[in-house]
């Protein structure tokens, strides 16, 4: 059944129309007001706090001071690389979230079906855990679900990405929603990507950090071979000779230490070196 609502009453006044357009410049005229008071002195004040840091410790305790005045208190902050492939020694991770969470999720590579992780390798926006638990499989909502068991049932992901580093995320969790402004999101977006990429600074380079790049016929074999291309087609579409398609392909996987055409396109794509 459709339900069609409808509108009943006398025909708009044009007076009153005049009267509503008036009342919302005046809301519109506060809001701007309201902005010009802004000073933003409180994320000066932690930026010059984290910056001045020269520990983890100490940049994680100037970050959890700033963020509990909008509702958080516990801080994921980390690169989204697969644990299965590169040691923890080698990941920037940093939290004070419990130790026995984060030993459960270290021992079973959480991560991997984390909504929260995985919408934040896409998305260039702050996003919540609940907008990611909604686009999760029945195991990323298991994997959310056991953060709530331990007293963290809200949070925001501020994703992390940069030209010279692969992704990563700041995760802010609390005990309780956060009924947040656009401008305190806003205010902590800054102040956390203040944190991450000084946290990186101090800990960094990595070793998976550094990229290889791919050269332009390189890129131009690998995007056919993504597109299901064979060596064949390749070679007919590049007007050039299958054996050439097979070396340049294999110069590829070299750099890129992939073990078969696979893992060459995932790599290439994961490494922002072709389109998806």
């Amino acid at each position: 059944m459709t339900c069609v609502l409808r509108y009943v009453g006398a025909p708009a006044d044009p007076g009153d129309l005049m009267f509503r357009r008036r009342q919302a410049n005046e809301v519109n005229k506060s809001e701007t007001g309201s902005m010009r008071d802004y000073d933003g002195s409180a994320v000066l004040q932690a930026i010059q706090l984290i910056l001045a840091t020269t520990t983890s410790a100490e940049t994680i305790t100037a970050l959890a001071s700033f963020i509990e005045t909008y509702g958080f208190e516990r801080i994921f902050l980390g690169q989204l690389v697969n644990p299965l492939n590169v040691p923890l020694k080698d990941i920037l991770y940093i939290s004070n979230w419990p130790d026995e969470l984060k030993a459960m999720r270290r021992s079973r590579a959480a991560i991997l079906h984390d909504p929260i992780a995985l919408c934040a390798l896409r998305s260039k926006r702050p996003f919540t855990w609940a907008e990611a638990r909604a686009h999760a499989s029945r195991a990323g909502r298991r994997i959310v679900d056991t953060v709530h068991d331990y007293g963290l049932k809200d949070g925001m992901m501020f994703p992390m990405h940069a030209l010279e580093s692969v992704s990563g995320g700041v995760s802010l969790g609390g005990g309780s929603k956060s009924d947040l402004s656009p401008v305190q999101v806003a205010e902590l977006e800054i102040v956390c990507q203040v944190a991450y990429y000084h946290l990186e600074s101090m800990h960094g380079p990595f070793p998976y950090q550094r990229v290889a790049e791919l050269t332009a016929r390189e890129t131009e074999c690998v995007q056919f071979a993504a597109a299901g291309k064979s060596n064949w087609e390749i070679a007919r579409i590049l007007g050039i000779q299958e054996d050439t398609v097979k070396k340049t392909l294999r110069r590829a996987s070299d750099k890129f230490e992939a073990v078969n055409r696979a893992h060459l396109v995932a790599s290439a794509i994961a490494r922002h070196q072709i389109f998806p």
